[in-house]
């Protein structure tokens, strides 16, 4: 899983990665733009022994029943909550910032452990739901609810962006959408550090039908994949390093992401909306796609102005379910 708030770049592109691809069948085949390694930098003997360490600590957890992982989860965020104090101030500092300063003390702590417990089972989830769920299998474990800007936009196969924020479970969530419809589904993502771990991420979102491409260089196939009537996924709530946008993020001025207003301004494609939640009966999802910001709605405005919307979008998102919503990130550095 990447770390997000390291600040350290991503790996240049080495070709294809190192394993063949194995999209599911029933999902399109061809590819708009092209498969790219999403690798982390990190390798040698202690990358393999860390990776060795991680995949054990994750099969053995996610095999245990419901009933017995919700204890150990709940342990191991109190200690994840203690040790690592400079998450959890952070998440204090955001969500005093989204749900209001006069948040009480106790209410406070307990949604910082709820984050770090919403974190680790969204983590435990990605190992265990390829071994309980097929992937064509998914849509029967999920409600499906579109706008019907949203329809529209899937029954013309026309190529989209889709902007969500780390709410819900956006991993699982990622694998459904392309047996929607929307199909072929990319996704930019942030490779591990570790590079045998970034790379079994990679086989594992792949198995699920999420086409993934790197942050460096994701613009230049933007083209490609709406053009090729495909969708392209975007977490847009962390901060963001090169190139920000300054703008409102619950009413803070936040380094944004340009890249939604980049691309709908230049490419003319409309933003989806949309986010995965889990739901209280365990294996089951809801998948929401509540609006669609069209470019021609857009004419003459700015980034800022985009970008601005664009946030007030992922907030009604994020706030649909604060309880499953990543706060452990310190949002508003260097803003």
């Amino acid at each position: 899983m990447a770390d997000p708030d390291d600040d350290a770049d991503e790996p240049e592109d080495a070709g294809g990665p190192p394993f063949p691809a194995r999209l599911p069948a029933g999902l399109r085949s061809d590819w708009p733009a092209p498969r790219r390694s999403v690798l982390g930098d990190r390798s040698g003997p202690l990358a393999a022994i860390e990776y060795g360490l991680v995949r054990a600590a994750l099969g053995t957890l996610s095999r245990f029943p419901l009933a017995l992982r919700r204890p150990v989860v709940g342990g191991l965020a109190r200690t994840a909550m203690a040790f690592d104090r400079r998450r959890s101030q952070a998440a204090r500092v955001f969500l005093r910032q989204a749900l209001g300063a006069g948040l009480p003390a106790p209410e406070l702590e307990r949604r910082v452990l709820q984050a770090w417990r919403h974190l680790l089972d969204v983590t435990l989830d990605s190992e265990a739901v390829p071994r309980r769920i097929p992937p064509e299998k998914m849509l029967e474990h999920v409600d499906v609810k579109l706008c019907e800007d949203a329809e529209e936009i899937l029954h013309a196969k026309r190529g989209c962006l889709l902007a969500t924020p780390h709410v819900g479970d956006w991993e699982n969530g990622s694998g459904v959408v392309p047996w929607i419809g929307f199909d072929p589904f990319y996704a930019v993502a942030k490779a591990p550090r570790n590079r045998p771990l970034s790379a079994r991420l990679q086989q594992l979102r792949e198995g699920r039908g999420v086409r993934v491409l790197p942050r460096r260089g994701a613009m230049q196939d933007a083209a490609a994949v709406v053009q090729g009537g495909g969708m392209l996924g975007l977490l847009l709530d962390q901060r963001a390093r090169k190139r920000p946008v300054l703008a409102p993020f619950f009413g803070r001025p936040a380094r944004c992401d340009r890249s939604a207003a980049v691309l709908l301004k230049r490419l003319r494609a409309p933003v989806v909306f949309g986010a995965c939640y889990r739901s209280a009966t365990p294996w089951r999802w809801r998948l929401e796609m509540p609006v669609v910001l069209w470019p021609k709605d857009f004419e003459g405005a700015s980034v800022e102005a985009v970008t601005a919307r664009v946030n007030q979008e992922l907030e009604k998102l994020i706030l649909a379910a604060p309880e499953q919503y990543f706060w452990l990130h310190d949002r508003y550095r260097g803003a």
